[in-house]
């Protein structure tokens, strides 16, 4: 019997534009894991008392180099993930064979930078959007993150206004079929 290989569900797209609420909401709908860069960059700097935005920039690589390995093993164990995160392309080139399908996300650059303003004060000490805020608007602006040109399936969504997030989920089920 021919095993079909897991899905890998990528949600992609800069700061701010709704990658963790997404994620979440398929998670819910898919019923998959989720292994959410943030997640484990607040955990780890926790763990390791991180302190200072230069700081956070190194864990947030090494979070990126837990993350994928994490998505390795998963992939080779034949599961199926979802995975959401401000990704390089270069770190999906060593992945097991997977079925895959991108979300982008993108919103316009003075959203992108409201929305991290508007949330910087509840956020977790790992992260650093005041001061973050106007690089990424001056980046988003210059055209960074397109999506990842990593293969598979691919659904870009501008999220302002707001997305059914139901009816994106169940536009991202119907192509994992």
């Amino acid at each position: 019997m021919v095993r079909r290989p897991p899905a890998l569900v990528v949600v992609s797209g800069p700061p701010a534009a709704g990658k963790t609420a997404l994620a979440e909401a398929l998670r819910t709908r898919l019923e998959l894991p989720l292994i959410a860069k943030d997640t484990l960059k607040e955990r780890l700097g926790e763990a390791l008392e991180v302190r200072g935005r230069e700081e956070s920039r190194r864990l947030g690589a090494a979070t990126f180099a837990v993350q994928f390995e994490v998505l390795r093993e998963l992939l080779a164990a034949g599961v199926s993930v979802i995975s959401e995160g401000n990704y390089d392309a270069s770190w999906f080139e060593a992945l097991p064979e997977a079925r895959i399908v991108q979300v982008h996300l993108t919103a316009p650059p003075g959203v992108l930078r409201a929305r991290m303003l508007a949330r910087a004060d509840g956020r977790h000490a790992v992260h650093y959007d005041r001061e973050a805020a106007d690089e990424v608007h001056a980046r988003a602006l210059g055209g960074e993150w397109a999506p990842l040109p990593i293969g598979g399936a691919l659904l870009t969504l501008d999220t302002e206004p707001w997305p059914d997030m139901h009816a994106v989920a169940a536009q991202v089920e119907s192509l994992l079929r």
